[in-house]
């Protein structure tokens, strides 16, 4: 029997599975970050084969056993004949199929075939899916022309506000202290503004753009009592719904996924974004997933003619826990 490869390419990290028919799971290993537009796709290649190795050997089992692999990616999928190729330098000889991330995250939530997925991550985009397939498309632009209420805007705001706290030109914010000692600047007020600022300058700018997302949790850390950080995390919820709202033709009364690194660590959040989506006439059942990784292997097994019920994903999703427990 042949085997499955699945790999769930996220902006933070990649996760690679080696899994059954029936949806076992016998092989589980992470690596670093897949999304092609923030890392580059030589990188991105060296992650997904790194991971692959490590499932495999983990799993026991030799490449060539591999029947079917997908990679369900973020970001683009263009130019990935790397990622490919790396694969085939391991002795995987299956083709492998790509997949979108957004599409792995709404069947993580559901063996459903219609619905809808919203993710805040590094990035953020919304999806509607119709007969098991993407028929509609909300942001997911990248950093520099969309993303609203991801990681990485949320952090460009929070830069923003120290900045103009510490040249005078915004209010005063308690997310100027919290920033400073997480990007580790040597010194307080008292040192004087241009040396603060000429510190904070350097070490963000010498970030890649999409990293400074990593700064995202302070808003939320300072919202009980801090104002500015009230408002940018109060601006992040109502993009998210907006951006739901902006879909084409979602059925309001089916399955919305709801899942990324900000999304589902950021109860408030996702809580707020519900309830907002909830005043626009969202009836169907909203859930929260950590990851892509079930939806993936949902995907791959469809791919290769399976038909994954509500029974085989609940199995699956069970066996992936089983294994990741064992880390």
């Amino acid at each position: 029997m042949s085997l499955f490869l699945t790999v769930d390419a996220g902006g933070t990290s990649t996760r690679a599975l080696v899994h059954d028919s029936d949806g076992t799971c016998s092989g589980y290993a992470v690596a670093g970050g897949g999304n092609p537009t923030a890392s580059g796709v030589e990188s991105v290649a060296k992650a997904i084969r790194s991971a692959a190795e490590s499932a495999l050997r983990q799993a026991a089992v030799e490449p060539a056993e591999v029947g079917h692999a997908l990679a369900a990616m973020a970001g683009s999928a263009t130019g990935l004949t790397g990622v490919e190729r790396g694969l085939q330098q391991l002795g995987i000889t299956a083709p492998l199929h790509l997949g979108s991330d957004l599409e792995a995250m709404f069947f993580s939530g559901t063996a459903e075939l219609n619905g809808a997925a919203l993710v805040s991550g590094t990035g953020a985009a919304a999806i509607v899916v119709r007969g098991g397939v993407t028929t509609a498309r909300s942001d997911g632009r990248g950093w520099l022309l969309g993303d609203v209420g991801s990681g990485y805007w949320i952090a460009r705001r929070v830069a923003r506000a120290v900045t103009a706290d510490l040249d005078g030109r915004g209010p005063r914010t308690a997310l100027t202290e919290a920033l400073l000692a997480a990007a580790d600047v040597v010194g307080d007020r008292s040192a004087g503004k241009d040396v603060l600022l000429d510190q904070l300058v350097t070490t963000l700018y010498a970030i890649p753009t999409p990293g400074i997302a990593r700064f995202a949790p302070l808003a939320f850390e300072q919202a009980g009592t801090d104002e500015v950080a009230r408002t940018i995390v109060e601006g992040a919820g109502e993009g998210l719904a907006d951006t739901v709202t902006a879909l084409a033709g979602p059925d309001r009364t089916a399955p919305l996924i709801i899942g990324g690194s900000v999304l589902f660590h950021q109860t408030a959040l996702r809580a707020r974004v519900t309830e907002l989506l909830r005043d626009r006439g969202w009836t169907g059942p909203v859930a929260a997933m950590a990851d892509g990784t079930l939806g993936a292997v949902s995907m791959n097994l469809r791919s290769a003619g399976v038909t994954v019920d509500t029974a085989l994903h609940e199995y699956a999703g069970k066996s992936l826990s089983a294994i990741r427990s064992r880390d």
